[in-house]
Formats: structure tokens, sequence, C-alpha cells
């Protein structure tokens, strides 16, 4: 509980120097800041005009905290150990946005190996879908800043085994609500900075969930770029057979389509 508390506190923080480093320079600057060609749709001078942005991804992610099936499991799994079990994902996210307002959505195949740090030889396969859809709004006094609302939909589906004994495969379904804020800061014509947080769960149906992630953006054109970066996605949830407290944690690599 300890664990799951810091960590609110942490995504909170998060969210509020998001908001700072945002505002601050948007008014220092009289809202001058050229946001012509961040790496994801922003306002254009023509309000009518829809922009798009696709980006599909690779999240190449490990896994570490505890599952409970029981006994309580910890994990601790780098993604180095999971590329040696090809346990890769498909990843795509799309982007629309016209005017100050717009929409996003995410989807995520993630199929993971974790193996027990403790005394018994375990290991654990993690199947999970997570899927993502959010509305967003800029602010006229923030035009670096988008705040979100949405929903993050994560279906797990985990196999644990203990000292070669495979139990019983559990699964469920879990569907939160998500507020949060992202920013686009443009560091030189071709670069671009990206970060973002959000928190949700609330105890709706799963007991907490965050989210943090960082990347830059290498701007091939004005319709291409490269984001990388970090990215770290966590879940504490209690329902029906799961309990597990997880964190996926690892690198991000992509293209970003705009038009």
């Amino acid at each position: 509980m300890e664990w799951i508390v810091t960590m609110r506190y942490r995504s909170l923080v998060f969210l509020l120097l998001l908001g700072c480093l945002a505002v601050s320079p948007a008014v220092s600057a009289g809202n001058t800041l050229d946001t012509e060609n961040t790496a994801v749709p922003v306002e254009d001078s023509d309000p009518s005009k829809w922009n798009f942005n696709l980006r599909p991804y690779f999240f190449l992610s490990g896994i570490s905290g505890a599952v409970t099936v029981p006994p309580t499991i910890p994990l601790n799994s780098k993604f180095g150990d999971v590329l040696k079990h090809v346990k890769l994902g498909a990843f795509i996210n799309f982007t629309a946005q016209k005017g100050q307002w717009g929409a996003s959505g995410d989807f995520q195949y993630i199929d993971l190996y974790g193996e027990g740090s403790g005394l018994l030889d375990v290991s654990l396969d993690l199947k999970n879908v997570i899927g993502e859809v959010d509305v967003f709004y800029q602010p006229d006094t923030a035009p670096t800043l988008r705040f979100l609302a949405g929903v993050r939909s994560y279906s797990v589906n985990q196999i644990v085994t203990i000292e070669g004994m495979e139990l019983p495969e559990v699964s469920t379904v879990v569907i939160d609500p998500i507020l949060g804020a992202y920013g686009v800061w443009k560091l030189s014509d071709r670069w671009d900075f990206e970060l973002r947080g959000d928190i949700g769960g609330f105890g709706v149906s799963s007991e907490f969930t965050y989210q943090m992630m960082a990347l830059f953006h290498w701007d091939i054109s004005d319709s291409l770029a490269i984001p990388f970066g970090y990215r770290v996605l966590g879940y504490q949830i209690k329902q029906d057979e799961i309990l597990m407290d997880t964190r996926m944690a690892g690198m991000i690599l992509g293209l970003d389509i705009r038009f």
C-alpha cells in the first residue's frame, strides 16, 4: 500500500510540473511560441482544418512488481530477458485535432515473460491487450499543453509456472477512467520534446493505474518524424482471480506520419 500511495503522489506531482512547464513559457513569450512542426497535431491557423497523426511504434518493455497466486511472486525482468523469449507486441496510436479540441486512440498488444526473483523457481507469462480512447483540450493560455480525459481498457491473461508446474490460467478485463496532460515543446527546427502523464482507476475497475512518458522527436520532414524515449505503465488490480501490482517500463521507438 505504501508503494501505491507513493506512486499516486509522484504522478500528481508529475502532472503539476507538466502544467507549470507548459504555462510558464506561454505566458512569458506572450503566447508566441512556435508550435507549427510539433510531432503531434497542434492548433492550425485555420481552425476548420483537421490535423492527423498516425504513430506505429514499439514498446520495448520489461516487467517488474508482483502477482499473487498465492503465494506472492516478485518479478524483475528487463527487456533483455524478455527479448530472449521473443515477447514483443503490436502498438499503434492515432490522434486527430481540429482547433482546440481533439481525440486520440491507442492500441497495444504485449506478450511479456517474467521470472520470479524470490526463492522459488517461478515464471509468469502475461498477455496484455490495452486499448485507450481520450478527448483532449488545448487552452489558449498554454498552447504547448493539452489536458485529457478518457478510458483505458486492460485485458490481462496470466499463466504462472511454479517449480515446473503450470497453474490454471486466469484472466480479467478492467476499464478505467483516466485523467492527464501532455505537452510538446520545440527544441530546434528538427527536434521536439514530448512529455505525458496520466493517472486513473480510482477504484472504479482497477485499484490504480498510471502512465509516464518522455519522448524526443526527430523531424525528418513536415510529414514524418521518429519519436523515441521512455515509458512507464503501471497497474494495481484486485479483481476476480487476479491480484497483481506490476509495472511495464522500457524504450519506445516509432514513426510519426502527419497528414
